[in-house]
C-alpha cells in the first residue's frame, strides 16, 4: 500500500484565495505571484493499467503552472503554481503512473481556467494585447496556438452535425474573400451550424462527406459558382430554392456603386444612407435630400426607382410572376447596368418558385449573410478559429432526439449568433474607444 506522508502546514486563507478543490497551499512558502500547493491525499491512487490499490510513491516532482486568480473583487491577479506532483508505482504490474487532475490538461503548462481566461479575453481584444495583460506570461503566438487548440476540441466534442431536410449554404464576406454559412430549417426557425473561411469546390466536397445526404430534401443557396457547381454534381436530383432577396442585394451592390460616382460632387450629408434606403423607409428630415438628389442625377434615379421597385415586390405579397414581370420590363426598358441581373433571375425563376411554394419570406436567408457580413467587418477577429469559436462555441448548441434515440447537434439559432456579436460589438467599442 501507498506509504503515508506526512503533509506541510496548510495556508486556510490562500487555499480559500486558490479556489481549486484538488489543491492545498502550504504555508510560510511563496509570496503574493508565487503559490507552493498540494494535492490533497483524499484516497489511495488506482492504478490505470491493473486497476490495483497497491501502489507506492514513486518520484516527487515539482509542477509549474500559471494560473489566474478567481477573485472578482480584487483586480487581475496572475501567479505561478508550485504543485508538489507524486507519480506512483503500482506493485503488481510495476507500471509507473502521475494522477490527472482536473484544474489542467496532462503537460500543460497553465490551468484550465486560465486557458479560459486568455480564449475569453482574445474574442474581443488582440493577441498582444492579452499578452501584454498577462505581463508576457504567454506570448501572441502561444495564444494563437491555444485558441487553435481549444477550438479543435471544442468542435470534436460536438456530438455529429445534423442537417434536417433543408439545407442552407450561403457565402458572406469575409476579409478579402467569401465566407461560407451552413444553415438549416427546422420547425420555422433557422439554425446556424457550421462556417467556413472559404467557398471553395473542396471545402463544398469536406462538408458534404460529413452530412446525412440521404435526408436533405431541399437546399437553399445563393448564386456562387464554387456552390452551384458542387451542388449539381453531390446533390443532382435535389431542389435548389433561391432566396429572390439576392438579387435585390445584388441590384443594391450596383447602386451603391452608381451613386458613389454619381453623387461624389454632391454638398448633403447623409446622402449615400438616404440612396441606399427604399422611400418607404426614408425618414421624414430625409425626404428633402433624396428629392434633390434624384432631381440632379437623373441616370442614378432610374437605377433608384428600378430598386425601389423590386423592394416593394419582395416587401408586399411577393410571387415569382411579378418579380420575372419585374425583369423583363429591365430587359426592355433598361438601366443597362441591371439587365444581367435581370436575365439571371429569369434564368432562375424554377429556383425562385420552388421557394415560393415552400412558403419561406423573401430577404430572410439573404439577410443572414448581410448580418454576419456586417459584423464580420465591424469585429476585430484575430483568426478564422477564433472567428469560428465566437460563432458557435460560446453559444450552446440546441440538440435534437432523433428516432434511433440519438443526440444530434442541430445548431445555434441564428439570432442568438446576432446576440452574441452584438454584445461582442459593445464589448469591443467600450475596449477600444479612447
Amino acid at each position: 500500500m501507498s506509504r503515508r506522508i506526512k503533509e506541510p502546514a496548510i495556508d486556510e486563507i490562500r487555499t480559500k484565495k486558490l479556489g481549486i478543490p484538488e489543491l492545498l497551499v502550504q504555508a510560510d512558502c511563496g509570496d503574493d505571484f508565487i503559490y507552493c500547493a498540494f494535492p490533497k491525499a483524499n484516497s489511495i491512487p488506482l492504478c490505470p493499467r491493473c486497476g490495483s490499490f497497491d501502489t507506492t510513491v514513486h518520484l516527487t516532482h515539482t509542477r509549474v503552472l500559471r494560473d489566474i486568480l478567481p477573485d472578482v473583487q480584487e483586480p487581475l491577479r496572475f501567479i505561478e503554481l508550485h504543485i508538489t506532483c507524486r507519480s506512483y508505482q503500482c506493485s503488481k504490474c510495476k507500471n509507473v503512473f502521475t494522477p490527472n487532475y482536473e484544474f489542467a490538461w496532462p503537460k500543460s503548462r497553465l490551468t484550465r481556467r486560465f486557458e479560459d481566461f486568455l480564449v475569453r479575453e482574445s474574442i474581443s481584444r488582440s493577441l498582444s494585447d492579452v499578452s501584454e495583460m498577462t505581463n508576457s506570461a504567454i506570448s501572441s503566438a502561444g495564444i494563437k496556438m491555444l485558441i487553435d487548440r481549444w477550438g479543435q476540441e471544442k468542435a470534436g466534442s460536438q456530438p455529429p452535425l445534423y442537417i434536417g431536410e433543408t439545407l442552407c449554404l450561403l457565402t458572406y464576406q469575409n476579409s478579402q474573400t467569401l465566407g461560407l454559412l451552413i444553415l438549416t430549417v427546422d420547425n420555422g426557425n433557422i439554425y446556424l451550424a457550421d462556417v467556413f473561411s472559404e467557398t471553395g469546390s473542396e471545402t463544398m466536397r469536406t462538408l458534404l462527406r460529413r452530412l446525412e445526404l440521404g435526408k436533405v430534401r431541399q437546399v437553399i443557396s445563393d448564386l456562387t459558382e464554387s456552390v452551384s457547381e458542387v451542388l449539381a454534381e453531390k446533390l443532382p436530383n435535389i431542389n435548389r430554392l433561391i432566396d429572390p432577396g439576392t438579387y435585390y442585394d445584388l441590384v443594391q451592390e450596383q447602386l451603391y456603386e452608381l451613386a458613389k460616382q454619381e453623387t461624389r460632387w454632391l454638398p448633403m450629408r447623409d446622402k449615400m444612407d438616404v440612396i441606399m434606403t427604399p422611400r418607404r423607409k426614408v425618414l421624414a428630415t430625409q425626404q428633402y435630400t433624396l428629392r434633390q438628389i434624384l432631381k440632379r442625377r437623373p441616370k442614378l434615379a432610374r437605377v433608384y426607382d428600378v430598386s425601389d421597385g423590386l423592394y416593394e415586390i419582395l416587401s408586399t405579397g411577393w410571387s415569382t410572376q411579378r418579380l420575372t414581370q419585374w425583369a423583363e420590363s429591365i430587359q426592355k426598358e433598361g438601366p443597362e447596368l441591371l439587365i444581367p441581373i435581370a436575365q439571371n433571375l429569369l434564368d432562375h425563376a424554377t429556383n425562385i418558385h420552388h421557394y415560393e411554394l415552400a412558403g419561406l419570406p423573401a430577404m430572410k436567408f439573404s439577410s443572414v449573410s448581410e448580418q454576419l457580413t456586417h459584423y464580420n467587418m465591424q469585429l476585430r477577429p484575430c483568426s478564422f478559429a477564433l472567428e469560428k469559436i465566437r460563432l458557435m462555441y460560446l453559444n450552446k448548441p440546441d440538440t435534437i432526439q432523433t428516432e434511433d434515440a440519438s443526440i444530434y447537434r442541430l445548431g445555434v439559432p441564428v439570432e442568438k449568433v446576432f446576440e452574441t456579436l452584438r454584445e461582442l460589438q459593445i464589448e469591443q467599442e467600450r475596449i477600444y474607444t479612447p
